[in-house]
């Protein structure tokens, strides 16, 4: 190998490894502060969820604040919202099968039956269907 030729894979992999602590410090962060917020895949809906265990901690059943409105910024208030996932790198999904089980008005839910049985990283999806119009987001979570 060249010292140049060098020089640019040593430049990469430092890259890579910068953004991977970033994505990852990103994720801490946001667990930290038990509040995730993301768009929908095809940006109809903004996804608020926020747990109400802090911290969230493996084997504890706990319920998660979720509010949705669209993209502007109105709420959602008579939602259809399906919860699902999983753990991508075991193949499993979740221990419980989480409900929507209030809805407060102004977009506002109550989300009951979250529950994380091992650490690592799993995946929280949402399908969100208001007016025969849906969509999805997957918030990824790393404990």
């Amino acid at each position: 190998m060249t010292n140049n030729h060098s020089r640019a894979v040593i430049k990469i992999l430092l890259t890579t490894c910068i953004l991977t602590f970033g994505i990852a410090h990103a994720e801490l962060d946001a667990i930290s502060q038990h509040e995730f917020a993301k768009f929908t895949e095809n940006n109809i809906f903004r996804v608020t969820i926020k747990s109400k265990l802090k911290p969230i901690v493996i084997n504890t059943m706990h319920t998660w604040h979720v509010h949705i409105e669209d993209k502007n910024e109105n709420s959602v208030v008579n939602a259809e919202i399906i919860v699902t996932g999983g753990m991508p790198e075991h193949d499993h999904g979740l221990p419980t099968r989480p409900q929507i089980t209030q809805n407060f008005g102004n977009g506002c839910y109550l989300l009951e039956g979250m529950k994380f049985h091992m650490g690592g990283w799993w995946t929280i999806t949402f399908t969100i269907t208001e007016e025969n119009v849906s969509d999805m987001v997957t918030f990824d979570l790393n404990l």
